[in-house]
């Protein structure tokens, strides 16, 4: 399940949590992709809920240098000043636009989709969400 931070993420997370006993579901694991940009107010929100709630949220930011250009952070050390946000701007040499709206795609879905599979379920490429190339025989999530 991706979680923004938002109001939203929150309210779906907790009537999952309210509809399975108080407990997240063995197959749903939580993520929360930070851009560098989200405001201290949003980051403080993500880790009270994962706290209040006893639910692990996997903190991921774009990391040009680590597997998968993604790397796991905490409400510690996750980035402030819009350091990943930056890098994919520098890796793509463009900003998002209307046209090309890289955004999601660079800060969900492929940290999502790539935190999700881990590489022993590796297999010859199948093609997802455009250019992205995800390698799976099977979702053995976390």
């Amino acid at each position: 399940m991706s979680f923004s931070g938002g109001r939203t993420s929150a309210f779906m997370l907790k009537q999952i949590l309210d509809a399975h006993g108080g407990t997240l579901p063995a197959d749903v694991h939580v993520c929360f992709a930070n851009t560098g940009r989200e405001l201290e107010e949003t980051l403080t929100f993500v880790d009270e809920c994962s706290r209040r709630w006893a639910v692990p949220i996997v903190w991921l930011e774009y990391d040009a240098d680590a597997p998968h250009h993604t790397r796991i952070v905490d409400h510690a050390i996750a980035s402030r000043d819009g350091e990943p946000f930056r890098a994919v701007i520098t890796a793509r040499d463009f900003l998002p636009n209307p046209v090309a709206r890289f955004c999601t795609a660079e800060f969900y879905a492929k940290r999502l989709i790539m935190r999700s599979l881990r590489p022993r379920y590796l297999r010859p490429q199948v093609p997802v969400a455009g250019s992205l190339h995800i390698i799976f025989r099977s979702t053995g999530i976390l």
